[in-house]
């Protein structure tokens, strides 16, 4: 890299990412929150295993349903306003889970935090090729991914601490959980108007030198886009779309089916709630590690799909060991669901190279929020199957067994993928893109 190429980039990292990358952080934090506060929540409530699963999917309800609107209107309104407006009302809506009082009350919050969030992560993502050159693009959503999930990692203290005031001002301690931790996404909301800028040209703080070799380099990937991309409406229809709707999906049913009842399947292994909290963590670490070593290790030689395939073969993988280990005992439990968050959250950073390889940068935007749209489907479909497979057999580890299956699934479709994605392409542009056609997801 030139000296010129090194300093602006240096400075767009530490500008842009720690920021967006802490509001993914709360982003998890006020989605995820209910399943710390389901230790006490479903018993003061009566919620059985399938209610929380209802509740708890019906933030992907309105989750799918706006993510494609959402990020039309950034590409109108702009990022910083759009963003801005996105943390503002989840923080609001995650803040009035603590007024839940049934079933109902419950979907309809949930609902109503689904569709405020729609636009985040899309947005975020499609912000990322708006500002990184796609040689630089892998590192930034590695550490971005990360810090989604950290939230894990500190969530599980906070929300279990949190639980131990209850009672104090008269609030229960799950209530604690959605106040205290709606607020940072309004402050950051109002972070937004300062940190943030829309394109290369409005960022004050990089010399004209490194404006215009920024501009230039992310407008020549974009003239390449059209030459050789896909346009949204023939990309939405081509088997790789629907490949990659179906592997996310896949992924997706790993991610939400665990999430949501790890702290419920840890006390059921007989731990406190505070030992719950700690264990998670634990778990979130493994992710963490996965995601940054697997996304450096991917840029570093330039290969996608060998990485994609064996992180979800191994988180799969995990997801069996700790439905069979559920058995045997909780070491062994605790052991197959670290594999298992290695394997899954590693997964993540690296799928997400596949859309943005093959699709305009027209159409990048739509393209990626239908991918996710589609996906997160499995937001509403695993916690709800999980619930319903926990009350038919009395324990988690059937429902285990049945999220582990599906991403080895998962791992097996990747090639097809990668397959459809070099014919797409072509050598000529994957020669451009660093690597081999075969090689790029």
């Amino acid at each position: 890299m030139t000296n010129l190429e090194t300093s602006a980039m240096r400075k767009v990292a530490w500008r842009m990412v720690p920021f967006v990358s802490f509001a993914y952080l709360i982003n998890i934090l006020d989605r995820f929150n209910i399943s710390f506060a389901a230790l006490t929540m479903n018993k003061a409530l009566g919620f059985s295993a399938t209610a929380y699963g209802l509740g708890a999917g019906a933030f992907f309800w309105s989750y799918v349903l706006f993510q494609v609107p959402a990020n039309m209107a950034l590409q109108r309104v702009g990022a910083r306003r759009w963003i801005m407006s996105i943390m503002l009302l989840w923080g609001v809506f995650s803040a009035c889970m603590a007024l839940v009082h049934g079933v109902i009350g419950f979907v309809i919050v949930r609902f109503l935090l689904g569709m405020a969030e729609a636009g985040f992560f899309p947005g975020i993502t499609y912000f990322m090729t708006r500002w990184f050159p796609s040689r630089h693009r892998g590192k930034a959503m590695g550490v971005f991914y990360a810090f989604g999930a950290s939230a894990g990692i500190i969530g599980g203290p906070i929300a279990t601490h949190l639980l131990e005031l209850d009672g104090w001002l008269g609030i229960a301690g799950w209530q604690w959980i959605f106040l205290a931790e709606g607020i940072p996404a309004v402050l950051f909301a109002v972070g937004c108007m300062w940190l943030l800028r829309d394109k290369p040209s409005d960022a004050e703080w990089l010399t004209e030198e490194e404006r215009t070799w920024l501009e230039t380099t992310l407008a020549g990937e974009r003239d390449v886009a059209r030459g050789k991309h896909l346009s949204f409406t023939r990309a939405a229809l081509s088997p790789s779309m629907i490949v990659m709707m179906l592997l996310y999906v896949m992924i997706g049913f790993g991610v939400y089916g665990q999430l949501y009842f790890l702290p419920l399947m840890m006390k059921s292994l007989g731990f406190g709630n505070l030992t719950v909290g700690y264990l998670v963590s634990l778990i979130a670490i493994a992710g963490v590690i996965g995601m940054v070593v697997l996304s450096r290790s991917s840029d570093r030689t330039g290969e996608r799909v060998w990485h994609l395939i064996i992180m979800c073969l191994i988180g799969g993988g995990g997801l069996i060991g700790a439905g069979i280990g559920m058995r045997i005992g909780p070491a062994a439990a605790i052991a197959g669901f670290c594999v298992a968050g290695f394997g899954i959250s590693a997964s993540l950073p690296l799928f997400w190279n596949l859309p943005t390889a093959f699709l305009s940068s027209i159409a990048a935007a739509a393209g990626i929020a239908l991918i996710n749209a589609v996906g997160n489907i499995s937001g509403y479909a695993a916690p709800q199957l999980v619930g319903v497979l926990r009350d038919l057999t009395g324990n988690y580890e059937i429902p285990m067994l049945v999220m582990g299956g599906l991403v080895v699934v998962a791992g097996m479709l990747v090639p097809f993928a990668g397959h459809v994605h070099a014919d797409a392409v072509g050598p000529d542009l994957a020669a451009a893109e660093g690597g081999a056609p075969h090689m790029h997801l």
